[in-house]
């Protein structure tokens, strides 16, 4: 327990490089957003027609993680609701993350909870208990009564729509046809997959997307403007060097140009350089971030991945060769060792392409001369890693002991 209090006593005692946490969270938005005024300005335009007394567009918003939908439409919105309650204009403006919410239930029911539909009606959606479509219309016909004028948000809808498919944005898409004057429901979804719209029905497509704004990555310049600007804000004078948030730029425009990562890389660094007791954020502490990033993410997304997904991953670490091939009979018989049910050979060979697509195997087509090509497959992250996932697992602990 002495090392316990020695952490906690290292870290009262020692100078705090960061003088405001909070503006290094994912969470945190500031009051100017750089490079978004055009984005911003688009939304605002669509959702200007509240006070004409008009229903605003559906709108989808698409971008890769760490673009600044979020933030933008949170700021704009943010704003619309304090210029139509200064002009006696009631607007609400259910915020609801998908990912979050885990099940199209429980956004419904967060749904319920933010317009007071449960606190007037005595719970009218209750937590659990009614089917989908009686907690929909039981929330349309509150807002249809009560002619509230809705802007319903759902961040990472095409989450939703993985799990759930389309049926309640359908609900929802179709509710003005019903709700005659005076209310109404628009949507703004926000999805990460510019891909997302193929997913839809045909007729949900079009009234969801009747506008739809498209949020580019930043560059590198554009991600060092806004680290600069955070870092102001987030550190004592002095606390970060010039180097260091350049490079936390660097490495995150070479990726995807996120700026939560760029943030988050930020946040980490300067943890590191406390705990060491530096006097400033420098390159080493950003290198060190970026690698306990890397490796708290791949062990996160390992553990949390479907029991046959792991079942794939330690396939693939057993495999000697590494082709389709060997991995699927060493899945299969792993699968058979635990008494579980295989997935075809076709499912698994998807499975081994969704785990390429995260980065954590990397599969090469190798020629093999007159015989053809094949791919071989191989594991992108340390053992050590994979192993850590899932030796919590009861179903993999077993199996794990009999590959040592």
């Amino acid at each position: 327990m002495s090392d316990i209090d020695n952490i906690f006593d290292r870290a009262a005692s020692g100078k705090s490089l960061v003088k405001k946490r909070e503006t290094l969270t994912i969470d945190y938005v500031p009051e100017k957003l750089p490079f978004r005024d055009q984005e911003a300005a688009a939304l605002a335009q669509t959702l200007s027609t509240v006070f004409k007394g008009a229903r605003p567009s559906n709108l989808l918003l698409f971008g890769k993680p760490g673009t600044g939908k979020t933030a933008v439409v949170k700021t704009v919105v943010d704003r619309l609701v304090k210029k139509s309650g200064a002009l006696g204009i009631t607007v609400d403006v259910p915020i609801i993350n998908a990912k979050l919410a885990n099940s199209a239930y429980k956004m419904l029911f967060e749904i319920a909870e933010h317009l007071g539909l449960n606190k007037e009606e005595k719970k009218v959606v209750h937590f659990t208990g009614l089917s989908m479509g009686e907690a929909t219309d039981r929330i349309l016909q509150f807002i249809q009564n009560k002619k509230m004028r809705v802007i319903l948000v759902i961040d990472e809808i095409d989450s939703l729509v993985d799990r759930n498919g389309d049926d309640v944005l359908y609900s929802f898409t179709r509710a003005n046809e019903r709700m005659g004057k005076g209310g109404f429901v628009s949507l703004i979804g926000i999805s990460n997959s510019l891909t997302f719209k193929d997913k839809l029905d045909p007729r949900v497509r079009s009234s969801l997307s009747e506008e739809e704004t498209v949020f580019n990555p930043y560059t590198v310049e554009q991600l060092r403007q806004i680290l600069s600007e955070r870092a102001k804000l987030a550190f004592s004078e002095g606390a970060i060097t010039d180097a260091a948030i350049n490079l936390c730029a660097a490495m995150a425009g070479r990726e995807h140009g996120d700026a939560r990562k760029a943030i988050d890389l930020l946040r980490v660094a300067a943890e590191l350089a406390e705990r060491e007791h530096a006097l400033r954020v420098e390159e080493k502490h950003v290198r060190a971030a970026q690698e306990k990033i890397e490796k708290d993410t791949n062990l996160e997304v390992i553990k949390n991945a479907t029991t046959h997904t792991k079942f794939v991953m330690l396939a693939i670490t057993k495999s000697k060769n590494g082709n389709t091939g060997e991995v699927y009979e060493v899945y299969s018989s792993l699968c058979r060792q635990a008494e579980q049910e295989p997935l075809t050979q076709r499912r698994v060979t998807q499975i081994i392409s969704e785990l390429d697509q995260l980065g954590l195997v990397s599969t090469d087509i190798v020629s093999q001369g007159r015989y053809g090509r094949s791919q071989k497959i191989k594991v992108a992250v340390p053992l050590a890693t994979v192993k850590d996932a899932l030796k919590d697992d009861p179903t993999f602990s077993d199996l794990m002991s009999s590959s040592d």
